[in-house]
């Protein structure tokens, strides 16, 4: 049964493969874009968007879950894959937005992101992959074991101090926005993960190990923008960019003074950017942006003049 909560959020509960789990609309009367679908990443919960809705809602209603695996849902055991996830994925969009959305999936969330859009092109709009990589390299697999051995081993400081390493660039010539509220707040939220969520952390986190990072048929038609902070230190913009390479009609660029917490280091930049792929606007010439780079169908790339955008 459908609930609405004081702050004006549509709560839904769902059940998919016999996992318990949650949709949430905030609803903008009046919106001048298809629906935003929020996919997060690993520490992503359904109502942890904070900036980043608020900025949405200014033009959009705004769809975020907690999929099987996060949050308020049932834990998802490692061994169902990304696959399974989509499917979730999917069954919330059914019901709540068939028609054309567009989505936004961050780290953890942009395989699922992509792989929906993969299959469903008729109902994705457009697909912005925030901190994403086609492959896992050794480094990432081993900075993500790494923190695995120290969950297992309870050395939960050392644990912090490792997954922060992994998601905040910490060299002090990077001029990162807000980097010191970003710590004390990942720092705060690590140190009080509950045993519910610590579980969960590492079922994903065994299940990103094991995942090929190669979907299989065609890769997804719709258009299609990669970013990551320019200082990434775990999807470097190397790696987002050489995933936009592999996308049919992709574009790429950094965030400028970000790393792979943007969303939360410079939300209203992120947003903005969002905003104008969605609405099919130009993304030259932005201050925040590096160079937009494009990957068009026959694989031949363009660096974008300030002002302009090849569109589909």
């Amino acid at each position: 049964m459908t609930t609405l909560t004081a702050a004006g959020e549509e709560i839904i509960p769902l059940t998919f493969g016999g996992l318990a789990y949650e949709g949430r609309i905030v609803h903008r009367p009046g919106a001048r874009l298809a629906p935003v679908v929020l996919v997060g990443g690993a520490f992503q919960t359904k109502a942890g968007w904070g900036r980043v809705e608020q900025g949405f809602l200014a033009e959009a209603t705004v769809i975020t879950m907690d999929l099987p695996g996060g949050g308020d849902a049932d834990r998802l055991p490692p061994e169902c894959g990304f696959d399974f996830l989509t499917g979730a994925l999917d069954h919330l969009l059914t019901s709540v937005a068939p028609g054309p959305v567009n989505v936004f999936g961050a780290s953890y969330g942009s395989a699922v992101a992509y792989r929906w859009a993969q299959l469903h092109p008729e109902r994705c709009a457009r697909l912005l992959l925030f901190g994403t990589m086609a492959q896992m390299t050794e480094h990432v697999r081993g900075v993500l074991q790494r923190s695995l051995d120290l969950a297992a081993q309870g050395r939960h400081e050392e644990f912090v101090g490792h997954v922060l390493d992994g998601l905040v660039c910490l060299e002090p010539d990077a001029a990162i926005a807000r980097r010191n509220v970003v710590i004390r707040c990942l720092t705060s939220m690590l140190n009080n993960m509950t045993a519910d969520e610590l579980d969960k952390y590492r079922d994903n986190t065994t299940r990103l190990l094991d995942y090929t990072g190669d979907p299989e048929g065609e890769p997804a038609t719709v258009p299609i923008l990669v970013a990551t902070g320019e200082y990434d230190p775990l999807t470097t913009p190397l790696l987002s960019r050489a995933a936009a390479a592999r996308c049919g009609d992709a574009r790429f660029t950094t965030i400028k003074g970000a790393d792979h917490m943007a969303h939360l280091e410079r939300p209203a930049e992120v947003v903005d950017l969002a905003v104008r792929f969605f609405d099919g606007r130009p993304l030259g010439g932005l201050d925040y942006c590096g160079p937009i780079e494009y990957f068009g169908r026959t694989g031949r790339l363009a660096t974008v003049p300030p002002g302009r955008v090849p569109e589909r």
